[in-house]
């Protein structure tokens, strides 16, 4: 019982930091990435820039920092 615990306040923590500003910051890498093929946001807790990565048959992006503070993940069709 205390590891089920333990895994359900993992998870809630994960989410709990997923705001309007971590979504948009994420939507604005995957823009800069897209229009001039580098990405200069920052992210405001681990001071790093986020990774965008595709899967390779290009069905996922996923926008991530070290820290996770910006996180998105979308499908592509």
């Amino acid at each position: 019982m205390k590891e089920e615990f333990m895994v359900n306040q993992t998870e809630q923590e994960m989410y709990f930091e997923i705001t309007e500003e971590s979504i948009e910051l994420a939507n604005q890498a995957r823009l800069e990435q897209y229009t001039y093929g580098k990405v200069s946001v920052i992210c405001p807790k681990c001071q790093e820039h986020p990774e965008i990565y595709t899967t390779p048959g290009g069905e996922r992006t996923t926008i991530t920092c070290k820290c996770g503070y910006i996180r998105n993940c979308e499908i592509n069709f």
